[in-house]
């Protein structure tokens, strides 16, 4: 995979209670071609800076006073609005527990004092890097989900166009015929009028799948599987897949519903491609929801054979693959779990790792 990215436009934010450490790794940043950077001299003034600007990394010093970069740190990563941030300490410590903790707290890196540039330019670029990595790996991800959905909207569109096309033949042939009365017409247009509604239908569900508004709204969980059962509802009944529902009521909490929509139906491809490829004699998708203490848990469950033991620590890695390779890119389970750990915190999907295939 090749990255690009331009360094000079990530902005980088460091905080330290001693200005003089501050001018020298500013200094080292512009010397390496960093243009935008931001300091605070104190854990709030990092919070000031977080809140009105878009920061792409923080040099976070661990030994300050009042709020130390420890309890900084935790702040942060419990932001949900800056909890994507990476965090590089830095300090003079030789203290592993308090690096231990910084990492338990979610930090990813350091580099100790005095700063050495190669060191820190080396540790940045991979941080950085790494977050250009996991956006390309989305946006491919997308374009694949797109390509997916395309191919399922053509394949849904085939029998009411199919239908039609049959109408208007049969209407052409009774009009030659001599035999077209107005109660067999009436009767005709009204079913041309009927499958040309479900086409609208479908363009604008999948229409509302793509867009772009990312918006956490107040909705019901279950609208989200119920979507995605649609959007898939025709590829299944024609692989004789049977679909059990056990959805408990839930109460409409903020979540976004196009993007739980992309991991589902991800999920439930999976799943039907599974059975497709063990020949499952009576093939099953289960999808039961229910609400555990403040969570909202899906599960997905098929019984296409489950995964091989010594695969399951692999499938969470891009480009890792159950399938063959020309039909798998490795992208599916990763994207799910990068838009359910980073983008949709607020949900927990848990899957039954021995029963459902990917």
């Amino acid at each position: 995979m090749s990255l690009h990215f331009n360094i000079s436009e990530k902005n980088i934010l460091i905080v330290d209670d001693n200005a003089t450490n501050i001018l020298l790794i500013e200094a080292i940043l512009e010397e390496e071609g960093f243009a935008n950077t931001f300091s605070a001299t104190s854990a709030i003034d990092a919070y000031e800076v977080l809140d009105t600007t878009k920061i792409d990394a923080i040099l976070m010093d661990i030994i300050m006073p009042e709020i130390d970069g420890l309890e900084a740190t935790e702040a942060i990563k419990s932001n949900k609005r800056f909890s994507h941030i990476p965090i590089i300490m830095v300090t003079a410590t030789d203290d592993d527990k308090l690096l231990k903790k910084s990492f338990e707290l979610g930090a990813v890196d350091f580099v100790r004092k005095p700063v050495n540039q190669v060191e820190l330019i080396a540790r940045l670029n991979t941080i950085l890097q790494s977050q250009e990595k996991d956006a390309l790996i989305m946006q491919h991800s997308r374009f694949d989900a797109m390509e997916e959905m395309i191919g399922m909207l053509a394949h849904q569109w085939r029998q009411p166009l199919s239908i039609v096309h049959a109408i208007i033949s049969t209407i052409q042939t009774q009009k030659e015929l001599g035999i077209l009365n107005d109660e067999e017409l009436n009767t005709s247009l009204e079913s041309i009028i009927k499958h040309t509604n479900d086409l609208s239908e479908m363009i604008t569900t999948f229409r509302e799948f793509f867009k772009s508004n990312n918006t956490p709204k107040l909705a019901n969980a279950n609208d989200a599987i119920l979507e995605s059962v649609s959007l898939l509802k025709e590829g299944l009944e024609n692989e004789s897949i049977a679909l059990d529902l056990q959805l408990d009521e839930l109460e409409p909490i903020f979540y976004i519903q196009n993007l739980l929509i992309q991991v589902l139906t991800n999920v439930i491809i999976n799943a039907k491609e599974a059975h497709a490829l063990h020949k499952v004699d009576k093939p099953s998708i289960i999808i039961n929801s229910y609400k555990q203490g403040n969570k909202i848990n899906i599960l997905v469950e098929d019984n296409a054979g489950g995964i091989e033991e010594d695969l399951i620590g692999y499938i969470f890695e891009p480009y890792f693959s159950t399938k063959q390779e020309k039909n798998g890119k490795g992208l599916g389970l990763y994207l799910a779990k990068t838009i359910l750990t980073h983008l949709m915190e607020i949900f927990l999907l848990l899957v039954k790792m021995e029963k459902v295939n990917f």
